[in-house]
């Protein structure tokens, strides 16, 4: 209980606020003594959240006794934001102190000069598992895993395996699982921690190995790794060659972090924020980044007004149609949206493929259908109501439940045709829809309009 209050009192402005005072002060015993039982995550914030002035004093005071994980806590945007900053001596003590992967994803901001001599000062066994590490691409397992991994031969029993988990001196920070290989360090499966354990001593490691695939290639997408865990619930997984020789291992704490940036992604495209901005990037950077769908939606903004300028004489002869013909676009855009947002998360899970896109689509049209019904009664009551006019509100009421179908549609098919060209239906979907919900909106009570009440 008292940890729990802990880790809610450190995010109070009245903490944040005494903490900056002591920094201020130069009052090194009492920072310490509030950041002494931190959590990594809880540094890295609080670094993240302080200004360029406080950072400093804050990472000079902690300078000996900087825990390595906090650097890899840091959002890796604000890490290459600062890290030329960082004394040389807190990110050579963070490479010792951390797996492969968590080292190289460090080194690699750095700059040229920094990073050769950091890789210079390291030991040669250290310095080739980040060399190796970073000579993957970007978002691949090979990038992705670490090299330090616990195997053994297939040959062994348990009681082999635990003496040499007890002897070696170079096991991972963490893991979960014993990789097994033959004499040519070929993966042949692996077996969980818990299951040597709980063994006797002379049963054979053969007897008790996972038989099912649980190894990918380094090539593979980190996208696909992460579904491969999701899918079979793993908590580590075998990265191996062309040859199937063992590479190096991913834990699920990493596929973590790979699930949450592409959840952040797909969430930044919906909204039209594409590339590789962040919320640590300068204004200029953001600016541009915005520019081009903002420039879209201009443009399909336009072409909607001219389908509204179709229809003037209607307008000005019944001015109350100007009133209420953003309510039949607005909800078709809402509908459109909310169908939208579920299709372009069932594509990224590969929940909805082209071989279920009809069953799909067609889902959403009932769904539509019904809503349409459900509002365009509720919305022929209200016009009725407000303007008395039995026409006008038949008029609304069918618009509405012609545009919100017509958004559920469009919301599904269009990231599904998008997807099938090849293009990423998180960035374009939206500008489409918008436009093709406000067009139609548009037309359908401006025609049925013209028809039945001019």
């Amino acid at each position: 209980m008292e940890d729990s209050n802990h880790n809610l009192d450190i995010f109070k402005p009245e903490f944040f606020n005494s903490f900056i005072k002591a920094l201020e002060n130069n009052n090194s015993k009492i920072l310490l003594a509030k950041i002494r039982d931190f959590h990594p995550s809880e540094i890295a914030y609080y670094i993240q959240t302080l200004n360029e002035f406080h950072r400093k004093k804050l990472l000079k005071l902690l300078e000996k006794d900087l825990d390595g994980k906090v650097l890899v806590e840091l959002e890796p945007a604000f890490l290459e934001k600062i890290i030329n900053e960082i004394d040389l001596k807190i990110i050579k003590k963070a490479v010792n102190e951390l797996d492969s992967d968590e080292a190289a994803s460090i080194i690699e901001l750095l700059n040229f000069e920094n990073k050769n001599r950091i890789l210079s000062e390291i030991s040669k066994k250290d310095r080739s598992f980040i060399e190796d590490n970073l000579s993957y691409k970007d978002n691949t397992a090979g990038r992705l895993m670490q090299k330090e991994v616990v195997k053994v031969l297939y040959s062994f029993d348990v009681g082999d395996t635990i003496d040499y988990l007890r002897k070696s001196k170079s096991l991972p920070s963490v893991f979960y699982d014993i990789f097994l290989v033959d004499q040519n360090d070929r993966f042949i499966g692996m077996i969980p921690l818990c299951t040597i354990v709980s063994n006797i001593r002379s049963k054979k490691i053969s007897s008790i190995i996972k038989k099912q695939n649980s190894s990918v290639h380094f090539s593979i997408d980190q996208e696909d790794v992460a579904d491969i865990f999701r899918k079979r619930n793993l908590t580590s997984i075998a990265v191996v060659d062309d040859e199937d020789r063992l590479l190096g291992m991913i834990n699920v704490d990493d596929v973590v972090d790979v699930i949450d940036d592409e959840a952040e992604e797909d969430i930044l495209k919906l909204a039209g924020v594409v590339g590789d901005q962040n919320f640590y990037d300068a204004i200029i950077s953001i600016t541009k980044a915005r520019f081009t769908w903002l420039f879209f939606n201009l443009i399909a903004a336009f072409i909607a007004t001219y389908v509204i300028t179709n229809f003037e004489n209607t307008i000005e002869k019944l001015a109350v149609l100007a009133a209420i013909m953003p309510i039949v676009a607005s909800m078709g855009g809402c509908s459109g949206t909310q169908s939208l947002t579920t299709a372009v998360r069932a594509i990224a899970m590969k929940h909805l493929t082209w071989s279920n896109a009809l069953r799909s689509t067609g889902k959403e049209l009932v769904i539509g259908f019904l809503n349409g019904i459900l509002f365009s009664i509720l919305s022929f009551f209200i016009t009725y109501i407000w303007f008395d006019d039995y026409v006008l509100s038949t008029v609304i009421s069918v618009s509405l439940l012609f545009n919100l179908v017509f958004g559920s549609f469009f919301g599904t098919f269009v990231p599904i045709i998008l997807t099938r060209v090849g293009v990423d239906p998180a960035i374009a979907s939206g500008t489409f829809v918008t436009t093709l919900t406000d067009i139609m909106g548009f037309f359908i009570f401006l025609s049925l309009a013209s028809l039945y009440l001019i």
